[in-house]
């Protein structure tokens, strides 16, 4: 085990297991919070969403985040348009190069999630289908946000019980005038 320049070598203490119960308590409390309301950032109006119309360059292919990547040749350039949703997923494959495509995506840190794919007028993946999709994953994340908050309010209660069982919340790092820390000598009995 590698210990920075200057760190006492203490090695494990009961006495630090308030604080790290009370840190994890509230990083899991943050991703608890954070998890549907970035979800639900991304839900977006009908007329809200950018229209796309061009020709599909080359075979979609799936992205190592699970997403659908179709490349469109527009008429203000190349687009990649993302797809979330794998209802739809042969129809989505089955597009090749030259085939004309609309869309209508949400920008998103610069890519484009489809929200509307239509092929040769024919609608792949509708609105309504995206928006029920989205909600379904928005119900997911909630549910899953709920036990993680669970499980912070578990630390939590740990945290204060272990804090009032050692009476500190960390073991205390004895100074030196200079503010160096001093390293107690081990007991040689």
């Amino acid at each position: 085990m590698l210990i920075p320049y200057g760190a006492p070598n203490r090695g494990f203490s009961p006495l630090n297991l308030p604080r790290m119960f009370l840190v994890l308590a509230i990083l899991l409390g943050f991703i608890a919070l954070l998890a549907p309301l970035s979800r639900k950032l991304f839900m977006v109006e009908e007329g809200d969403l950018k229209f796309f119309a061009g020709s599909v360059q080359r075979a979609p292919t799936q992205d190592s985040n699970g997403l659908i990547r179709i490349r469109v040749e527009t008429s203000d350039g190349p687009h990649d348009l993302l797809v979330e949703d794998w209802s739809h997923y042969q129809e989505i494959i089955n597009l090749q190069a030259g085939d004309y495509v609309t869309a209508r995506a949400q920008s998103l840190l610069g890519e484009y999630h489809i929200w509307e794919l239509k092929h040769d007028g024919v609608t792949i993946e509708s609105y309504q289908d995206m928006y029920q999709f989205s909600v379904r994953k928005l119900e997911q994340g909630t549910t899953s946000a709920l036990w993680i908050g669970f499980l912070a309010s578990i630390f939590l209660v740990a945290a204060i019980v272990l804090r009032m069982f050692f009476g500190v919340w960390s073991q205390p790092i004895e100074k030196s005038v200079l503010g160096a820390p001093i390293i107690p000598p081990d007991d040689l009995a």
